[in-house]
Formats: C-alpha cells, sequence, structure tokens
C-alpha cells in the first residue's frame, strides 16, 4: 500500500473480489459491504483484463433478468475469455438477491467510465 490507507491500482489487482463478495452477501447490510469492500478493486481488475462499462452493464442486465445462476452458466458471459477469467469467480460465490448483485455490477460499470473519462 502506498500513502497510508491509499490504494494504488497494483494493490487493488491482489484483492480477491470473489471473497470480498461471499463475505459481502453474509453481512446485515450487503449492497453497502459490496460497494465500499468490493467494487473498486473489480472495476480495476476487470479494465485491467480490457472489460468495457458497456460489456459489465450488459452483465448485470443478464443477471437482473435471467438471474445469477444463469449469468454464472454462461459460457461466456464477458466478451473475451480473459474477461470472463475476472468476472466468473464473482459469479460462483453470489447467491441471494439477483437486482442487488446487478446493481452492484451496474456501479462497478460506473466506476470504469469514470476512470476511463479522467485525464
Amino acid at each position: 500500500m502506498s500513502r497510508a490507507g491509499v490504494r494504488t491500482d497494483d494493490d487493488l489487482l491482489t484483492v480477491d473480489v470473489a471473497e470480498v463478495v461471499a463475505a459481502a452477501l453474509r453481512t446485515a447490510d450487503p449492497a453497502r459491504q459490496l460497494l465500499i469492500g468490493a467494487a473498486v478493486p473489480a472495476a480495476v481488475q476487470v479494465a485491467r483484463a480490457g472489460g468495457q462499462p458497456a460489456s459489465v452493464r450488459f452483465l448485470a442486465e443478464v443477471v437482473r433478468r435471467g438471474g445469477i445462476a444463469f449469468a454464472a452458466g454462461l459460457p461466456e458471459p464477458m466478451p473475451t475469455a480473459g474477461q470472463t477469467e475476472v468476472v466468473r469467480p464473482w459469479l460462483v460465490v453470489a447467491h441471494g438477491d439477483d437486482q442487488l448483485f446487478a446493481g452492484w455490477l451496474d456501479a462497478v460499470a460506473a466506476i470504469i467510465e469514470a476512470r476511463l473519462s479522467r485525464p
């Protein structure tokens, strides 16, 4: 970790997002925990694999309409194998509220978009 409490992209690449997702979904306030603990590392990791906000939003819509289990069962839920390798563990450990998880994916997409738009 660089400066006190500040995490670099390299630090965020080491976060086990699937583990954070699984832990967050076991808490009393999973939406908050997903956003605090997993959204930024997830955005950095999928963006580093070449993922675009539109692809993550599309996956969110698949989850919203078909459910987490359906999305997890897709052969390639993201456009490339490398991107799928990043997100598949999240889909495998996620359970419960499809809408909550889809909303989290939308937040991940928004973070990627914000990071891409900065100078």
